[in-house]
C-alpha cells in the first residue's frame, strides 16, 4: 500500500505534538507499506514554493517552501493553489493509494481538491480547531473561550492580522525586519496594522471575508472520506460544525515508547513540577506561574520547558512576560529541547501541570506523561478529562483559575504519598504500533471503497 501523509510540519525543524505523532506514524507504517510525506518548511533563502526531497526513516519526505512572501489577502491564509498544483505533482509521481492529511495550515485546503481531481480516499485526522477558527484554538484575542456560533465580530478581532495581508506586504515584512532596528520596525508594524483596522479593513468588510472561508472549508470538507478525531470532545464540536457523524471517528493516538525504555527518576532532593510545551498564551503558564508565585515552601521547584511561538492576542512577547511576572525564585526557565530527549526531561519532574486554558483536544504531553509514569494536574477543559479520571491516575483543576491550581498544588506538596498513589493507577497509552495497524485497517477499507462504521 502506498500512503501519503500531509502536514504543516515536520521533524527535525517541528517537534510539536501532531509533527512527532505524524513522525511516529510514518515510521512505523514504513515497515511495512510505502509511505511519502509532503510538509511545509520556512527557509528565507530559498525561493518561495520550491518543493526539496530527503529519504527519512524508511519514508519519503516532500517539504515545500512557504514563508508567506507570496500571500496577498486572507484568503491565501487557507486557500493556496500554487501548493495545491505542487502537490499535485507529488501526487502524479508516486501515485498513493490514499493520503492521510494531519494537518493543512500554513499549507491550505485547497489540497483536498486536488487530491480529489485524482479520485483518492482521504483520511484527515483532526489535532485542533483550524477548520473552524483561523487561529486553531477557539480563543478569542481576550483569551477567552470563543463559543464558534460563526459570530464575524469576535473573528475580526481575533484575525486582525491575517485579514491585513495584501500584495507584497510580507516581502516588505522581512526586509524592514532585517534591516532597520526592532524599536522601528515595531513601531511601522503597528502604524501599519491601525491603518488597516480604520480604515480599508473595517467590521462590514471583514464580516464577509471570514464568511467565505466557513462557508469554503465547509465545501472542501465534502471531499474527505473519514474524519479522526482523538477525543470524543473534539468530534462533538466537528459535527456541531456541520461534518456528518457517520464521517467521523473517534480513534486515540499511538505512542513511540522507544524513548522511555529506560526511564529512571533523577534524585532530587525537591519535589519538581513541571510544565512541557510551547510557550504561548493558550497553553496557559501565566496562570501556572501566578500559582505558583504562591508556594513559600524551598524545597518545591518549577521547571518550565519549551520555546516561545508566535501567536496574536493580548499577551504579546509571551516569554518576556511570563518571566517578568515569575517572582518566586523557584521557577526555573529550562528552555526548549529534542522531542528524542523527553524521556530525560520527565526523568526530572515528579509532576506534570498542564494549565492549559484552550479546548485542548488530547494532549500528547499528558499520555508521554503517563508513558513515563509521571502524574499530571490539568485543566478540566475540552478532552482532558477524557485523559484524566480527577483523583485517581491524575488531578483536575478548574481552567483560568490560579487559585484553585494552587490548591492542588499544595495538596500534593502537604500529601507527597499521593504521588505513589496517583502513579500506581497510571496506566500507558496506545502504542504507536496498535495505532497503525488501526489505520491500516482503515486505510485498506477506503481503499476497497467501504466505510469505517465500526469505528462510528
Amino acid at each position: 500500500m502506498k500512503v501519503l501523509q500531509i502536514v504543516h510540519g515536520f521533524p527535525p525543524d517541528n517537534t510539536a505534538g501532531t509533527e512527532v505523532y505524524t513522525y511516529n506514524l510514518s515510521s512505523e507504517l514504513a515497515k511495512r507499506h510505502n509511505v511519502f510525506v509532503f510538509y511545509r518548511i520556512n527557509d528565507l533563502n530559498i525561493k518561495e514554493y520550491t518543493l526539496t526531497h530527503a529519504r527519512l526513516n524508511g519514508f519519503r519526505a516532500f517539504a515545500i517552501n512557504n514563508t508567506f512572501r507570496l500571500y496577498d489577502s486572507f484568503k491565501s491564509t487557507y486557500k493556496n493553489k500554487i501548493i495545491a498544483q505542487k502537490l499535485g505533482l507529488i501526487l502524479d509521481q508516486v501515485s498513493p493509494d490514499i493520503v492521510h492529511i494531519q494537518h493543512l495550515m500554513y499549507l491550505g485546503a485547497e489540497l483536498i481538491k486536488e487530491i480529489k481531481k485524482r479520485s483518492l480516499p482521504i483520511v484527515f485526522t483532526l489535532h485542533d480547531y483550524w477548520l473552524l477558527c483561523p487561529q486553531g484554538q477557539l480563543l478569542e484575542f481576550n483569551l477567552w473561550l470563543c463559543n464558534n456560533k460563526e459570530n464575524e465580530t469576535k473573528c475580526f478581532q481575533c484575525i486582525i492580522y491575517q485579514l491585513s495581508i495584501k500584495k507584497n506586504v510580507f516581502i516588505a515584512y522581512y526586509l524592514l525586519k532585517k534591516y532597520i532596528p526592532e524599536v522601528a520596525f515595531r513601531l511601522l508594524k503597528d502604524i501599519y496594522l491601525k491603518c488597516c483596522k480604520f480604515t480599508f479593513l473595517t467590521e462590514s468588510k471583514a464580516g464577509p471575508q471570514i464568511k467565505e472561508r466557513t462557508s469554503y472549508i465547509k465545501y472542501i470538507s465534502s471531499g474527505v472520506d473519514l474524519f479522526i478525531a482523538p477525543s470524543q470532545f473534539l468530534r462533538q464540536k466537528f459535527i456541531e460544525f456541520g461534518i456528518a457523524k457517520n464521517r467521523t471517528a473517534y480513534i486515540t493516538y499511538g505512542f513511540n515508547f522507544s524513548n522511555f525504555k529506560n526511564l529512571s527518576k533523577v534524585y532530587s532532593a525537591k519535589l519538581r513540577f513541571g510544565f512541557i510545551g510551547n510557550l504561548l498564551p493558550a497553553k496557559g503558564v501565566h496562570i501556572l506561574i501566578q500559582s505558583f508565585n504562591n508556594i513559600r515552601n524551598q524545597n518545591v521547584e518549577l521547571k518550565i520547558y519549551g520555546q516561545a511561538v508566535s501567536y496574536k492576542s493580548i499577551l504579546t512577547n509571551y516569554l518576556g512576560y511570563i518571566r517578568k511576572i515569575a517572582r518566586n525564585k523557584n521557577i526555573r526557565f529550562m528552555g526548549g529541547f529534542d522531542n528524542k530527549d523527553v524521556a530525560k526531561v520527565f526523568a526530572e519532574i515528579d509532576i506534570l501541570v498542564v494549565p492549559s486554558i484552550w479546548y485542548e483536544n488530547s494532549p500528547l504531553i499528558i499520555q508521554e506523561a503517563f508513558a513515563a509514569q509521571t502524574p499530571v494536574i490539568a485543566s478540566r477543559i475540552g478532552g482532558i478529562p477524557e485523559l484524566i479520571d480527577d483523583g485517581i491516575n491524575g488531578v483536575l483543576f478548574e481552567p483560568n483559575n490560579p487559585e484553585d491550581l494552587y490548591e492542588k498544588i499544595n495538596l500534593i506538596i502537604e500529601n507527597p504519598s499521593l504521588i505513589e498513589k496517583i502513579r500506581q493507577n497510571i496506566k500507558p497509552p496506545k502504542s504507536i504500533e496498535e495505532n497503525a495497524k488501526e489505520m491500516e485497517e482503515i486505510y485498506s477499507k477506503l481503499i476497497i471503497g467501504k466505510n469505517c462504521d465500526i469505528y462510528h
